[in-house]
């Protein structure tokens, strides 16, 4: 957690004029305030060693609570790609349009097999999820998740620019398991996946699919079927299928989505 005292201190004089921060939208509010600052550090060029502003403003201007702030504070922190120094303030600690330090060491989209390599340590990471998520989540847990997918829902029907964020679900479910390292690797996960995975393009059209797959395996998760939620998130990481997503050509004029 951020200290209080960083929210009092005061900015530094010598703060570059940047573009501003824009108040959070639909969908899980803590994903979007990371993909709102990770836009924030892209647009402002800012690099590492620059000084972000404090949390008291995130929270001011990106008009969500405290606690969704420092979630997203934590994930990049996770991620590597800011630092937040005690006392002092945070700061960017690698660029915001790539796979971070942090995440590479671990995961190198390089890599001959990366995409192979992506989909079967998914598979370790979300077969645990899956088996802790049946045991011990709430009911409460788990229906907060389902009102995040009937969100997404409505979204996928209604807004032709709706914002696929690679991971969403899975990171959610694995934070209400309370893995705090499971956790920990899937934030990586999904650093990674999203720099593999930019080359999918809308074109290929699965978010619907997709999202019928996550109802699937939170429905299983519900009834305590761990066996059947096993089997359905091996069938939602199909690496026959992103290979062959991968391969589709864009439509001109369509915008690129990110991979589920």
């Amino acid at each position: 957690m951020l200290p209080d005292a960083m929210e009092d201190r005061p900015e530094q004089n010598s703060t570059p004029q940047t573009v501003g921060l824009q108040s959070i939208g639909r969908g899980r509010l803590a994903d979007r305030v990371t993909a709102e600052i990770r836009n924030y550090i892209q647009v402002n060029n800012l690099q590492p060693g620059d000084r972000l502003v404090p949390e008291r403003v995130l929270v001011q201007e990106l008009g969500v609570g405290r606690s969704s702030v420092r979630e997203a504070l934590r994930a990049l922190s996770t991620l590597g790609l800011i630092e937040v120094r005690q006392g002092d303030g945070m700061y960017v600690r690698a660029p915001a349009d790539g796979t971070s330090a942090s995440a590479d060491t671990l995961f190198d989209i390089r890599e001959q097999n990366a995409l192979r390599n992506l989909v079967e340590t998914r598979l370790g990471i979300e077969f645990a999820a899956v088996t802790a998520a049946a045991s011990r989540t709430s009911a409460e847990d788990l229906d907060r998740l389902q009102a995040v997918l009937d969100q997404q829902a409505i979204d996928l029907a209604g807004d032709p620019d709706y914002n696929w964020e690679p991971l969403a679900f899975e990171l959610a479910l694995v934070e209400m398991t309370g893995n705090s390292w499971l956790y920990d690797v899937e934030v990586k996960l999904a650093e990674a996946w999203r720099a593999l995975s930019k080359d999918i393009r809308s074109s290929v059209g699965r978010h619907r699919e997709w999202h019928a797959e996550h109802d699937a395996i939170l429905a299983s998760i519900r009834t305590g079927n761990v066996a059947q939620a096993q089997r359905l998130v091996m069938a939602h990481l199909s690496l026959e299928r992103f290979e062959h997503d991968l391969q589709v050509k864009p439509k001109p004029g369509r915008r690129r989505r990110s991979s589920s």
